[in-house]
């Protein structure tokens, strides 16, 4: 079993194989546990801002950094189901014995794989502003066209493409961060824009963004192959209740993603704000969080 060590103000977990896995808690230390899954930007930090609706919730929110990310140590060629064998030895680790899930965006396929691989564990499941399987044409249709090059360039040739992303890692540290969060939130929707206007939200995300330039790009390549491969699931055999939230403004990741993905869970529970975006998470966080504890 993984041996807990106090890091900062988050924590590792020892894995078997040696290598270390990052993650954070947060709110109400006795309350009902969500373990969540960060976007492809971000880390265990990730949440809104004001803590206080946690507490109020009562609820433990640990966020947790797949390989690479944040103070995880990285895996080389892994898969989204190697991510499910270290959240399930963390979840050992905590002594939880049912536990909710939360992915956001690319946090969402291994979210899903979760809920997939251990139902009898997993009282429920939500994924928001999820990404669509990326082993296929049609999938990286539905992204924002600079995503769905992006992705697809990683399904082809992962030599080439990590010795691009190294080429934009340099490029990119010659930037101010500033700039260049500023730059990526003019291509949000009008909805996204109005949930980055919270500064607290802005200058956290602007935080995570530096964090990843400062750990160089192969583990972020890492990611981004793993989601062009096949997850290693259908969605179809998911047994854990799903809610299934997306906004109709999404400007990254097309609506009619989620829609498909709620129609083919079999226990999907469709969630959808029409003037919502991609940022959805931050904009409905507390009704988000009551739906996946309520029951």
């Amino acid at each position: 079993m993984p041996r807990l060590a106090q890091v900062a103000t988050a924590r590792q977990a020892q894995l078997a194989d040696g290598r270390r896995l990052g993650f954070a808690e947060y709110g109400d230390p006795e309350g009902k546990p969500v373990i969540l899954f960060h976007d492809l930007w971000g880390n265990h930090s990730l949440r809104h801002p004001d803590d206080s609706i946690l507490e109020r919730l009562g609820l433990r929110l640990i966020g947790v950094d797949r390989p690479g990310f944040g103070m995880s140590t990285r895996k080389p060629g892994r898969g989204i189901m190697d991510v499910v064998d270290d959240v399930m030895m963390l979840s050992k680790a905590l002594k939880l014995e049912r536990f909710a899930l939360l992915g956001y965006s690319a946090g969402g396929p291994y979210a899903l794989a979760c809920a997939y691989r251990f139902p009898q564990i997993v009282r429920r499941c939500a994924v928001v502003s999820c990404l669509p399987p990326l082993d296929h044409e049609q999938g990286f249709r539905a992204l924002h066209a600079f995503y769905g090059r992006l992705f697809q360039l990683a399904s082809g040739n992962e030599a080439f493409f990590r010795l691009l992303m190294r080429g934009f890692f340099w490029f990119d540290a010659q930037r101010n961060s500033d700039q260049y969060i500023r730059e990526l939130g003019s291509s949000f929707s009008r909805a996204d824009q109005d949930v980055l206007s919270n500064l607290d939200l802005f200058n956290r995300r602007q935080e995570m963004w530096r964090e990843i330039r400062r750990a160089g790009s192969d583990f972020l390549v890492d990611e981004i192959v793993s989601l062009t491969r096949p997850w290693g699931y259908h969605l179809q055999s998911i047994e854990t209740p799903v809610d299934v939230w997306w906004g109709e403004t999404d400007l990254f990741c097309s609506p009619v993603v989620s829609e498909r993905m709620a129609a083919m869970i079999p226990n999907a529970s469709a969630r959808c704000d029409p003037q919502a975006g991609h940022l959805i998470l931050f904009s409905h966080w507390e009704a988000i969080l009551q739906a996946l504890i309520a029951d």
